[in-house]
């Protein structure tokens, strides 16, 4: 009864990470060792590609992470430089340092986005709907980078979002050019796809005449469908489902804590010269990806135990979530934890690092496991020396205690041996955090400048570890996305000449244009994949920016019959999208 396409394009941009990257490689001929410095995000998987590449066994090659000002996808990937310095280092006995400067990381790190879809829906009368196929068609660069294919898998698999669709097609094209080959960047064509789904969304409720918030209730999965299979992508015969969720229930949180329908007046409204209007979206973030993580659990002659971990340390504050669930899992008080030692290759025998919202899902459930392994030997140990029997024993702050009232602290067992447990969790099955957003925003017709006065994210990420990190990632995430929506753009030349190569043009979002935000998190449904019942949190954040601000921004200019269906919402094509549609007669904003 209704069908309706559309064309979509989200324009190239990436992550700015607060510094460039860089490398220091050190050559031991004594040991035939190599030590590289710079590592981040999946050392591991780093140090087996060095390995194979150099011609060493991987016992000989420790990768160390240091601190970053984030990486969000683009840092930590296996680079030529990566291959490079480390080769130096050995052919001429000596260490070897490289840093790259801004321009050299805006033209050669991995770039990101860059796609553009025709969707099409197909709904019932009453605003069910009944399909979504689509074509869309990504530009990858000039070759392949590790996990190139990423972004576009994931607009092909997740264009149906936290919605009901029960018939969907998306192909996607990659294509090869002259430009920076692109990788992983914060949510990774889920950003894409979500803007492509949401807008289409608005367009077609608009036609159809009915509400577009009563257009999403419709067509979310219900918490009774799960878990809710996703499409199956061709051809790598990828699975996986939504695991848990009531995405009605984050709707309504949204619109309650924005004031959706006092604000529903605003629309297309102008006050003081500019426009007014809010717009909203709904999303999923696939998260926990496996296929394991290690953990290691030394008890020291302190009493206190140190935690090493194969996850790694990006940004995202893992050293306090992870203690903690440490400290949690065996009894102890957070200080009873000495450190988290994360992302060198030395620490563990195993990692596979940080990358899809994984850390404390896989991480987190492996030192879970690992903590019952040491409590069990500890409580061994303690029977044992006591002189009773594990029966008798009962765990008592800061130890275990005997039936006949003789004790034995964790100090005193740390004293006597040492002791340390190791284990793996493993998981095939994707975690789904899932939200809705909301924003209001105000155009100036006259600049095409636009502002966005206030928003609200309401996400569920399952357990909560820590509500303070959860809320710096989100906030974080948003920010980003709305660097997206309206500044960021790599731009070439006819002649595929980079223009953008400084933030002289590259523009970043500051301080000052950071909007009010409320951020609520909930951990109502947790995950059933994991003992910590947790989700992915990393990336949630920016998923829905992106179809959120450009629907607000079209309500704002329904009246000049403006769709902003082309990413970056800037104000040069703001106001030449209103100027080409505005109507004739007196000017309503001109006083």
């Amino acid at each position: 009864p209704y069908v309706r396409r559309e064309r979509f394009s989200v324009q190239r941009h990436s992550a700015m990470t607060l510094e460039p990257r860089g490398l220091l490689a050190t050559w031991d001929p004594v040991r035939t060792a190599l030590t590289v410095y710079g590592a981040s995000k999946v050392a591991h998987a780093n140090r087996r590609f060095l390995a194979r590449m150099i011609g060493l066994e991987e016992r000989a090659i420790e990768l160390v992470e240091n601190d970053v000002g984030g990486a969000f996808g683009v840092r930590g990937e296996f680079y030529p430089e990566d291959f490079l310095i480390p080769f130096a280092a050995r052919a001429l006995g000596r260490p070897v340092k490289w840093i790259e400067d801004r321009r050299e990381n805006l033209m050669a790190a991995n770039h990101a986005r860059d796609a553009h879809c025709e969707l099409e829906i197909a709904c019932t009368r009453e605003g069910r709907i009944i399909g979504l196929r689509g074509e869309a068609v990504t530009d990858i660069g000039a070759y392949m980078r590790t996990n190139g294919v990423t972004p576009s898998r994931n607009i092909a698999q997740v264009c149906s979002g936290p919605y009901r669709i029960e018939n969907i097609r998306v192909g996607v094209t990659l294509l090869l050019t002259n430009k920076t080959p692109v990788g992983t960047y914060r949510g990774p064509g889920r950003f894409e796809t979500d803007f492509f789904r949401e807008r289409l969304f608005d367009i077609a409720a608009a036609e159809m005449g009915i509400d577009r918030v009563e257009f999403r209730r419709r067509n979310l999965i219900a918490e009774a469908d799960m878990p809710y299979a996703l499409a199956e992508l061709k051809p790598y015969s990828g699975r996986t489902a939504c695991d848990s969720g009531d995405y009605g229930g984050s709707l309504e949180r949204c619109l309650n804590e924005f004031d959706w329908t006092g604000k529903q007046a605003l629309n297309g409204q102008c006050i003081a010269g500019r426009y007014h209007g809010i717009g909203l979206g709904c999303y999923i973030e696939g998260g926990g990806s496996g296929p394991r993580e290690s953990a290691r659990l030394v008890l020291e002659t302190d009493g206190r135990v140190s935690v090493y971990v194969g996850s790694s340390s990006v940004g995202q504050g893992i050293e306090t979530s992870l203690a903690q669930i440490a400290a949690d899992a065996l009894g102890l008080p957070f200080e009873g934890i000495r450190a988290v030692y994360h992302g060198s290759t030395a620490h563990v025998r195993e990692g596979f690092g940080a990358y899809s919202s994984r850390c404390v899902v896989q991480g987190g459930s492996a030192i879970v496991l690992a903590a019952g392994e040491l409590l069990k030997r500890l409580s061994a140990e303690a029977a044992r020396q006591l002189g009773c029997s594990e029966q008798q024993l009962s765990r008592q702050p800061g130890g275990w205690q005997s039936a006949a009232g003789r004790s034995i602290g964790w100090k005193t067992l740390g004293q006597s041996a040492p002791f340390e447990a190791e284990a793996t969790f493993s998981s095939q099955a994707r975690t789904y955090s899932y939200g809705a957003h909301a924003a209001h925003v105000a155009v100036d017709s006259r600049t095409g400048a636009i502002e966005v006065l206030d928003y609200v994210a309401v996400e569920d990420v399952g357990r909560v570890i820590n509500p303070l990190i959860l809320h710096g990632q989100t906030q974080g995430a948003i920010v980003q996305g709305m660097g997206g929506v309206f500044l960021e753009q790599l731009v070439y030349d006819a002649e595929g000449q980079l223009l953008t190569g400084s933030f002289a043009d590259y523009l970043l979002p500051t301080a000052s244009g950071i909007p009010p935000m409320t951020i609520v998190a909930t951990g109502d449904k947790p995950s059933p994949h994991n003992p910590l019942g947790a989700k992915g949190a990393g990336e949630g954040g920016i998923i829905a920016v992106g179809g959120v601000l450009a629907n607000a921004v079209s309500a704002a200019l329904a009246r000049f019959g403006v769709q902003a269906n082309d990413l970056p919402l800037s104000p040069a094509r703001i106001w030449a999208l209103i100027n080409a549609q505005r109507p004739p007669g007196p000017n309503p904003e001109q006083p």
